[in-house]
């Protein structure tokens, strides 16, 4: 994995790896001193897909993994289809925000993802992009983010659902062609179309509590498959600076 020049560089791969459960095997290759690409190509030559797939998806700012994970689910259905219209205009809404950023396309997102239902990979999708940033109080109420890197893991979970929607057995295969996908955006290739905002890799926020906010989003999290990438004993949301999921 080649990281992107024109950014600064990502975390240390032991405090990107802090943000997730490691399955204990890929753990035992874990190092002082590994950067994310060198642990990334270690777990992909190792066999540890799912945990390269996690890596990847925390390391990235949000809207390049918003995208990374838009553009595998989009393969993925146009093998099986979405069931559902409402799971459709949630991909249309995340693809929206993901070309053009704004509080307007953000908050459509969000609606479309509870129409969609949180277990679909496309409810997931549009998550994520609520997540991303900004509010996710309602307007009016005190402003409330999520942990930063929150969005990234809904769409780790995208992807891994994109490469089980269609002939299973091959799942393997499908996400190694995924990771590939990830690694070009991760160095700068095949970006978002559209204006690039300034990204960086690790976001300060300060906010104050809204539980109405925290209730809301927990209980979209806990309801769908997304439940299963989070670290054992750990709350769903972690608000404040400083805060990990």
């Amino acid at each position: 994995m080649t990281p992107d020049p024109t950014l600064p560089p990502p975390p240390s791969a032991i405090d990107v790896c802090r943000l997730f459960a490691l399955k204990p095997p890929a753990r035992a290759l874990l190092a002082p001193g590994l950067t994310t690409r060198d642990f990334f190509d270690v777990l992909v030559s190792a066999g540890h897909l799912a945990d390269a797939r996690r890596l990847l998806a925390h390391t990235m700012p949000a809207r390049r993994s918003i995208w990374w994970a838009t553009l595998c689910l989009h393969h993925a259905v146009e093998k099986a289809p979405f069931d559902t219209p409402e799971e459709g205009h949630a991909f249309e809404a995340a693809a929206r925000w993901v070309v053009a950023p704004s509080e307007a396309t953000r908050r459509a997102a969000e609606y479309a993802a509870w129409e969609a239902h949180p277990t679909t990979p496309a409810g997931i999708l549009a998550m994520a992009c609520f997540l991303s940033g900004g509010s996710i109080s309602r307007p009016g109420l005190p402003h409330v983010c999520a942990a930063p890197h929150l969005s990234g893991r809904l769409s780790g979970v995208v992807v891994y659902l994109a490469s089980v929607r269609f002939d299973p057995a091959r799942y393997l295969r499908h996400l190694r062609d995924y990771l590939a996908i990830g690694q070009e955006i991760a160095a700068g290739r095949n970006l978002p179309p559209g204006r690039l905002e300034p990204e960086s890799w690790v976001e300060t926020r300060t906010t104050t509590t809204d539980h109405r906010a925290v209730e809301r989003v927990t209980g979209f999290l806990t309801s769908g498959p997304a439940a299963a990438e989070r670290l054992a004993g750990e709350s769903l949301l972690t608000l404040g600076t400083g805060g990990r999921l």
